[in-house]
């Protein structure tokens, strides 16, 4: 008896522990993906409205960070995002800052962008990839905002 029950939990286990391995790789592969660069694939990320409708909104909405300003802080920031394949935004990286928060200017506003991205696609099948954006900052003379320039192609 004390011997079947012991291959009997031997095989329980083994179950279990099987049964576990596989959901974890399914929820794995739910959770994640391949993330494509622009080149890979067959139709590029883009904002819903196009370049210039992205433009505009981060025209209307970036402020030039205070201590930038103060600091005579200009140049260029470049960040690099993953458009995911829902049109949701994430996984930001800067890639080059000047500091005194403007890299973070630029984050804040992508963020209000959410879902509005279509996402890249390879055989028509919508993919995760990456998106770099670079924006110059200069110091407005005037009530102008910060320079916006894409930098994907």
């Amino acid at each position: 008896m004390l011997k079947q029950l012991s291959v009997f939990l031997a095989l329980l286990s083994g179950f279990i522990l099987l049964f576990s391995c596989s959901a974890q790789k399914k929820v794995k592969r739910a959770g994640t993906g391949e993330i494509h660069d622009q080149y890979q694939v067959d139709q590029k990320a883009g904002f819903e409205g196009g370049k210039r409708q992205l433009f505009q909104i981060l025209s209307s909405n970036l402020e030039y960070p205070e201590e930038a300003i103060l600091k005579n802080i200009q140049g260029r920031v470049i960040v690099k995002f993953v458009v995911e394949n829902n049109g949701t935004i994430n996984n930001f990286e800067i890639l080059k800052d000047i500091g005194a928060g403007c890299a973070d200017e630029i984050i804040r506003v992508l963020q209000k962008t959410q879902a509005r991205w279509n996402p890249a696609k390879i055989n028509r099948k919508r993919v995760r990839s990456y998106y770099i954006l670079s924006v110059n900052f200069r110091i407005p003379s005037d009530d102008s905002q910060p320079y916006i320039q894409d930098e994907t192609n």
